[in-house]
């Protein structure tokens, strides 16, 4: 037995055997545990930027503090602040995430130096891929929450580096809805309802409908992004302890993508003006997108929980753009255009079942949580290009005077002209117990038994390209310690596990990511909860980590063996009458080769309410984002971005006390700056300049 299999072994011995002797232990007060419906976790309503519950560190809320994992909820009152509607937009907002664009509207997210490339819906993993669309729009959701580092015990697909975790609005006890509207510079125009009501005379039945209408263009030439969507719960009291909850979300969207400017062959920025676009008018992106859902819940006499969930999840994608080929020639201003197409499928089932129980044993309590899941997922894409477009020039470049060309399946020439079909199913057990120690302290241990297999074909040239099976345990311990009542102290180990969706040149699936991370830090709640702090230091090892193949678009390759360390400060929430403030500051070292983004970032949010006088109630909020210089290689070519300096600020007027109007203003004083640089090709972004949106918001 190897030394890894053998400490997976008696940790998962240290969590069943626990409960198990409770059976003679003395009685002892457990508490409560708090379930997901609970609005006890709930930020709605709360005009916070804070809380000192999550999901995202169990199957049931927790305490942040006691997670010995750095933790971070970005509250429904923070995001209506930032006027952020998208998991992109969520990236300004949080220091420790970093948006590197991929189209002005969409793009990819970083954490602790690597690419995000799962998100979880209560706890259900999806795919996060920029290329065919990212995320679900934020109406939906009560928070955002991110767990920095490793969380393979609940989730075998989990994240080496950070698990984004989207919360679902439910279901009201009593009527009340909420409609806005909001419009914008590069005609931007957003409408949203959102109306949740009992269904039945005793209220056991509820539910909640919310939809949206988003249409923007962009401060690049041609841009347009066209998005609506719809979602619908019901929730019924079974019994007095028993939750049945069903529902759907369902999005479509339509947009005219770009994918940023190339640069000279030397690594150079273009010195071009921010509206440049280098593509065709007739560059199409669309999207379907559906989700259903069914959950359980019954609450137990002793405390414990029992939950059963099961989601579908389907998208079909297509995709038809030109983008440059080759860097920019200095003395020419030549560069070469071609056509990228590709029709994407998948279809996601998750089904998980789980128990979280109080315990007592050996006159110590604790909780401990025991569960199975099954992921199944079928995708499916066919690949083609076409070349015609050839040499254009920069100065004088005309997307209308691109021909459009007919492309069509399956692509069965050299290069990446793929049709694959990928076959991949996970089951898993896990357990995870957390004993208070006593002395203030608390034992947090982990293990997670994962059987993984998945299957490639190009069914066009009807041949099988990977095969890949792996069963394994994934594992993690920590330890917290309460200095005082307000602040505590922690350390942690975690295992790596991720299989990974991108495919070689060839079509043949990566290998799965592992490594391992060490994580210490130091957590504080403070005002009855309504200020959290957290800092962190780590330490990440991991290797065959998806990279960007540049000589094949839209394929990958494994990284080689990296070492990511660094330092996470974060502050949210209220620190006297009136002031709320969110912000913090992130360094992080790595040898990662594809991390495009800044080794130093720091966030300042602060929002001030108006206490009495004329304008009794009026919220003024301001802020700062800073990026150090950054950089990222293109084969052999360094390509170099400078730092910058952002500023955002915010008005709210409330007419009454049901609606009011707020203006938000992003990059106050209209900087010029790269955001984003990629390779010598493309995918190199200036920032948005100065964008202005008013809305109007009504309660009723």
């Amino acid at each position: 037995m190897t030394r890894r299999s053998l400490r997976s072994l008696l940790l998962t011995s240290v969590v069943f055997a626990t409960p198990l002797a409770a059976q003679d232990a003395p009685t002892v007060d457990l508490g409560v545990i708090i379930v997901e419906g609970s609005d006890g976790v709930v930020t709605e309503g709360t005009d916070s930027y804070a809380t000192e519950l999550a999901t995202v560190g169990g199957r049931q809320p927790v305490d942040i503090r006691e997670v010995p994992q750095s933790i971070t909820v970005v509250t429904e009152q923070r995001l209506e602040d930032a006027n952020a509607n998208s998991l992109e937009e969520v990236a300004y907002v949080l220091p420790n995430l970093s948006l590197a664009l991929g189209d002005p509207y969409t793009g990819s997210l970083y954490s602790r130096g690597h690419e995000v490339f799962t998100y979880n819906i209560d706890g259900a993993p999806r795919p996060f891929l920029s290329l065919y669309g990212t995320a679900p729009d934020l109406v939906f959701f009560d928070r955002v929450e991110l767990l920095s580092g490793p969380s393979g015990v609940y989730q075998g697909t989990g994240e080496p580096v950070g698990t984004l975790n989207l919360v679902r609005k439910r279901p009201t006890a009593d009527a009340q809805g909420r409609a806005a509207l909001s419009v914008g510079s590069f005609d931007a125009y957003r409408g949203e309802l959102d109306y949740g009501t009992p269904l039945n005379k005793d209220g056991t039945v509820r539910g909640r409908v919310i939809g949206y209408v988003d249409n923007k263009k962009s401060y690049v030439d041609f841009v347009e992004n066209k998005r609506h969507g719809l979602s619908g719960t019901v929730d019924v009291d079974l019994s007095e302890r028993t939750l049945l909850s069903l529902g759907f979300i369902a999005e479509k969207q339509d947009a005219l993508r770009f994918s940023g400017l190339p640069t000279f062959a030397d690594g150079t920025l273009l010195d071009v003006p921010r509206e440049t676009f280098i593509g065709a008018d007739w560059n199409n992106f669309e999207s379907d997108n559906l989700e259903y859902f069914a959950e359980f819940e019954h609450s137990f006499d002793n405390g414990s929980v029992l939950k059963g969930s099961a989601r579908r999840y389907s998208r079909d994608v297509t995709i038809k753009s030109a983008l440059p080929i080759s860097p920019v020639n200095r003395a020419t201003g030549d560069f070469r255009l071609f056509t990228f197409a590709r029709d994407y499928d998948e279809d996601d089932t998750f089904v998980d079942l789980n128990w979280v129980s109080p315990f007592a044993a050996f006159g110590t309590v604790g909780e401990v949580t025991v569960g199975a899941d099954y992921r199944g997922t079928d995708q499916s894409f066919k690949q083609n290009f076409d070349f015609s477009a050839g040499v254009q020039n920069i100065n004088d470049f005309d997307a209308t005077a691109i021909p459009e060309p007919d492309i069509a399946f399956p692509g069965v020439g050299p290069g990446f002209r793929l049709n694959t079909r990928t076959d991949t199913t996970e089951y898993g057990v896990y357990a995870q117990g957390r004993v208070d120690l006593g002395l203030r302290s608390k034992l947090s241990v982990g293990t997670r038994y994962v059987s993984y297999e998945s299957t490639a074909k190009d069914t066009g040239r009807d041949r099988v390209v990977s095969d890949i099976s792996e069963n394994r345990f994934v594992s993690n311990i920590g330890l917290t310690y309460d200095i005082t009542d307000q602040m505590t102290v922690y350390g942690g180990y975690s295992d790596i596990f991720q299989p990974q969706v991108e495919q070689r040149s060839d079509g043949s699936q990566l290998d799965p990511v592992i490594g391992q991370q060490f994580e210490l830090g130091l957590k504080g709640s403070f005002n009855g909860g309504r200020l959290t702090t957290q800092t962190a230091l780590f330490h990440i090892t991991d290797r065959n980590r998806a990279v960007a193949d540049v000589l094949n678009p839209g394929a990958f390759r494994e990284g080689s063996d990296a070492t990511t360390k660094g330092f996470e400060a974060l502050v949210q929430g209220a620190v006297a009458p009136g002031w709320m403030i969110s912000g913090g500051y992130t360094y992080v070292d790595t040898d990662r080769e594809d991390d495009p983004t800044s080794p130093h970032n720091l966030s300042l949010w602060g929002r001030y309410t108006v206490q009495q006088g004329r304008f009794e109630g009026v919220d003024l909020g301001f802020g700062v984002r800073y990026a150090s210089g950054f950089e990222s290689q293109s084969g052999p070519v360094t390509i170099d971005a400078p730092a910058y300096v952002v500023a955002d600020a915010m008005v709210r007027y409330p007419i009454n006390d049901q609606v009011k109007v707020q203006l938000s203003v992003e990059n106050l004083f209209d900087r010029t700056y790269y955001t984003r640089v990629n390779q010598v090709t493309r995918g190199n972004f200036y920032g948005t300049p100065r964008r202005v949106t008013l809305g109007l918001t009504a309660h009723f």
